[in-house]
Parts: structure tokens; sequence; C-alpha cells
């Protein structure tokens, strides 16, 4: 909840909440009838914690003098998806919190509702990273893809508040040309000041050499396009969004 309040101080902006409680799936099969008892009071206790947990942030969004409003919802992890895409559609940024950015389950509906439904730029902040709309270092993924240049383009404020901007560019081939060129330019006529860095995996997964790069730069954040490829695709075979978001060491902004 800090982390929230700390963002909408830090860039002004009217700071909406979801307060999502996730039901455990209905009980099925054999057995369905001896434990839906069971299943349906632990439903009630659920919604009896939400209440209270709602009735808590209120006062404390009260007591934190920001422009916002909230909304609880109880509902199936398979479900949340739709729920995050309808509130997502009137936001400009999801952001989600340390505490579901450490729910696998949860922060991937969350960024289906995001990205996919919604096209939203999503921000995931881990325990450790920096909850701030203006970092002070920023590594930009770079490859030439649409979702790539949607997430310089959707990030392009947050870039022009940063104070150093690295483009990082992993393995270019040999046909690519100027590595960067015209997103170069595209950030050079936004008055963004930036570097160019060619990383050579050797033999290291673009994840890693992309954190490496961070860790030595002491990166707030990194800006990167989202599944390139299709969500099934990378759900089977991984794929850099997939083992970026896996266990982030630093905040992540994401558009597709």
């Amino acid at each position: 909840m800090n982390t929230a309040i700390d963002l909408s101080r830090s860039s002004g902006a009217h700071l909406s909440i979801l307060l999502l409680g996730v039901a455990a799936p209905p009980p099925i099969g054999e057995f369905a009838e001896n434990v839906s008892i069971a299943w349906l009071e632990e439903r009630d206790r659920d919604k009896a914690k939400l209440a209270e947990r709602l009735t808590a942030v209120k006062d404390i969004l009260q007591r934190a003098n920001v422009a916002h409003d909230i909304v609880d919802v109880y509902t199936e992890l398979t479900s949340v998806d739709n729920v995050v895409a309808h509130k997502a559609r009137y936001a400009d940024l999801v952001a989600i919190g340390p505490d579901a950015a450490a729910d696998g389950s949860l922060k991937h509906a969350v960024i289906d509702g995001a990205l996919f439904h919604s096209q939203v730029p999503t921000l995931i902040i881990p325990g450790n990273g920096k909850p701030t709309l203006e970092p002070t270092s920023v590594v930009v993924a770079w490859k030439d893809s649409l979702e790539a240049m949607r997430a310089v383009k959707q990030g392009i404020e947050l870039l022009k508040s940063a104070k150093e901007i690295h483009v990082g560019i992993v393995d270019p081939g040999t046909n690519d040309g100027e590595p960067a060129g015209e997103v170069g330019t595209y950030l050079s006529r936004h008055g963004v000041n930036f570097t160019v860095d060619v990383l050579r995996s050797d033999g290291r997964t673009v994840v890693e050499t992309l954190n490496q790069y961070a860790d030595d730069l002491a990166t707030d954040l990194i800006v990167m396009g989202a599944y390139s490829h299709s969500r099934m695709r990378e759900r089977i075979f991984g794929g850099v969004t997939l083992s970026m978001l896996k266990n982030p060491k630093r905040a992540v902004f994401l558009a597709r």
C-alpha cells in the first residue's frame, strides 16, 4: 500500500486501487458434496477478511491525503484477468506491488488483463524495487520490435524524467544496421539523453545478460516490450518476458 501511495505522490496521479480476494476453486469430483460446506465456509472467511482489509486500506488512504478511489472484488483466479482488464481501461498505468509480484499466478493474471485485454502498460515492483516514476537510472532492453517500440513510446515521460538512460542491445544481428538507430532518433527528438551499449551474452541467457548490465549500472528500472512471441509459445518453450518476470531484481516497465 505504501508503494502505491508513494507512486501517486511522486507523479501527482490519481490512485485507483483494485483490492482482490482470490477464491479457491469450487470442489469437483466424487467427494465434492462432502467438502462443499467447508469450501463455502472458507469463502465466507475470505470475504470477511477482504472486508476488513478494505476498511483498513480506506483508513490508510484517508490519512495519506491522496486523490483515490478503491474497489474490492472477490473472484476466482481464472477471472482475475477480466476484472483487471475492466478496471485498467480507465487507467494510464497498472502497478503491481510487491505482494502481488511475489505471487506468480496472480502476477501473470494481472499482467494478462492489463497488457492483452486493455493494452495498458504495467509496472512490476518487487520487494527490492524502487517505487518511483522518476528513476535515477533506466535500462531500455531494446530490439527492433513493435512491442519494444511501444514500451519506449508509452514510457517516454518516465524516460524523460530519468537522469540516465542506457539502451542495451543483446547480440544484435550482423544485418541489423546501426544499433538502436531509429529508436535513438525518436528519443533524441523527445529530448532524452542516452547511451547505447551492445551486450554480448557469451553463453548467458538474454535475461542474465540484461540483469548483469543493470546491476553494473545500479539501475532502478528496466523498460522492455512484452511477449514478442505468443503467450502459449512462451509458456511452453520459455521466453525473455517470462524469465524476466519470474524473479525480477528491480522494477520492470512492460508494454506490448
